[in-house]
């Protein structure tokens, strides 16, 4: 199932919901004023978008709305990789992942593993 993309402030609601959730929208801006200074109605608006793309739905608790995520952070982190390999390097992995590796140093850890990944895919 593939869900409209996430836009960079969306993720932040979304990371939050993961986190913990059901919650309210006054407590998604209280945990998200550590990242960012939104004011509830934006934070309202944002998770209205994500409704719309189905990726957050609530339940009523005491005449409160409270959200929930229904995709994984998985499946998201999945879908926006895909996206990203797609239109940045046409789908190829050898380009995207040579431009990583120049551009940031890997350890002695991730070098074994991601031996490890290849020799088992």
């Amino acid at each position: 199932m593939d869900n409209p993309p996430i836009s960079e402030a969306e993720w932040e609601v979304m990371k939050a919901l993961w986190k913990r959730s059901p919650m309210s929208v006054n407590e998604l801006s209280a945990t998200l004023m550590t990242v960012r200074k939104w004011h509830p109605k934006t934070v309202r608006t944002m998770v209205n978008r994500l409704a719309r793309k189905k990726v957050v739905s609530s339940t009523l608790v005491n005449g409160v709305f409270h959200y929930f995520p229904t995709v994984s952070q998985e499946h998201c982190s999945r879908q926006a990789t895909e996206s990203f390999v797609d239109r940045v390097f046409d789908g190829a992995l050898t380009p995207m992942v040579a431009h990583l590796v120049k551009r940031r140093s890997l350890t002695q850890d991730e070098k074994r593993e991601l031996l490890k990944l290849l020799k088992t895919k």
